[in-house]
């Protein structure tokens, strides 16, 4: 017994050499030289105290034209003088067409007040919330990933929280 088990250690041993030596590189005279990376940092396309030339490619601002804006105001008047379920549905739809989301914000709070005091009876909850999620998407994606995006997101999720309870009966 003690000889069967002094034997495989010694084989397990002869083994273990073997595999080493096997894995073990060939030494050769050919050495293979790689070229190393050249190091860049973040900011390696200019150096310090180096003006950069201006591109032209800078993002062109969208502005809105002067009918645009005209029928935003129109739809605001409009709206101020009889809120219903038309000039609600205009002035969501005018103030998501201005893609700017500081615009569209303010029109979902006016909405929003005028249906909280009851000016809104045509327009139920479950329209309102759906009138106003569906214009959110008119907004561009640059306008709805923006800084200005993301407080409108708080105040569409604002909204909808406020929305959802008379949603549910």
């Amino acid at each position: 017994m003690v000889t069967l088990l002094l034997t495989s250690v010694l084989i397990l041993g002869l083994v273990a050499i073997a595999i080493y030596y096997w894995q073990k590189p060939a030494k050769s005279s050919q050495t293979i030289d790689l070229p190393l990376p050249q190091a860049r940092g973040l900011f390696s396309d200019f150096r310090v105290n180096q003006l950069r030339v201006p591109t032209d490619e800078r993002p062109a601002e969208t502005k809105v034209d002067n009918e645009t804006f005209d029928d935003a105001i129109q739809a605001i008047r409009a709206f101020q003088q009889s809120p219903d379920r038309s000039s609600t549905t205009k002035l969501l739809h005018i103030a998501a067409l201005t893609d700017d989301a500081k615009n569209y914000g303010r029109a979902i709070e006016l909405a929003l007040m005028s249906w909280r005091d009851g000016s809104l009876a045509d327009l139920s909850a479950v329209e309102l919330q759906a009138l106003i999620n569906s214009e959110y998407w008119v907004l561009s994606s640059k306008t709805r990933s923006s800084g200005a995006g993301f407080v409108l997101k708080r105040t569409l999720s604002t909204a909808n929280n406020e929305l959802q309870p008379t949603n549910n009966p």
